[in-house]
């Protein structure tokens, strides 16, 4: 007996594969983020080199963004700050200058400068530095928990124009957000 597929599911199937290939954007899901310090306590007026891990854990090449916007004004992709031990959080706050004019014009070149390529099991390691004498202060002794956020790209941040500039490199944009926590303890 043979098996026969309706032409109309060849004529739906086709299309909605060649369609899944052509995604310029994939999820969070994508990927694996974490953070890591190098102890668990820290004096309470000691800088905390927070250690980050971007690595794509999917099937596909994906593009995952540095820790820092290359658009201006420029904003962070990779973000943290301290939660105490009764939930209230201790944000730091960043600023910068630019000039859009000297800046990258297309979103590939954005891009070249914004993103790098992870092939699958491949990582991105980086930095960022948490100081607890930045609030006023210094927070107090105690545990607290180090949360910290990637925050990739948003489709609907790019025109019709970039969004097929985009689909034309080699792999796909990870958009949305991925948390990540570690505790520690503030020591006198």
């Amino acid at each position: 007996m043979k098996h026969r597929i309706p032409i109309w599911l060849v004529g739906w199937l086709i299309p909605t594969m060649l369609k899944a290939q052509e995604e310029t954007f994939v999820p969070a899901s994508d990927l694996s983020f974490t953070i890591s310090t190098d102890r668990s306590s820290y004096g309470r007026r000691e800088s905390i080199t927070v250690k980050y891990r971007i690595a794509n854990i999917s099937n596909a090449p994906v593009y995952v963004p540095r820790a820092w916007e290359e658009k201006c004004p420029t904003k962070p992709h990779v973000w943290a700050w301290f939660e105490n031990g009764v939930g209230k959080h201790f944000v730091p706050g960043y600023g910068g200058s630019c000039s859009p004019a000297g800046g990258p014009h297309r979103v590939a070149e954005r891009m070249a400068k914004e993103a790098v390529l992870l092939k699958p099991g491949d990582h991105l390691d980086g930095t960022l530095e948490l100081d607890p004498t930045m609030f006023s202060g210094g927070l107090p002794p105690g545990p607290y928990r180090i949360e910290a956020v990637l925050s990739c790209w948003n489709e609907d941040e790019f025109s019709a124009a970039e969004k097929e500039e985009l689909r034309s490199l080699e792999g796909r944009f990870v958009q949305g957000q991925a948390p990540a926590s570690v505790h520690i303890t503030l020591v006198p």
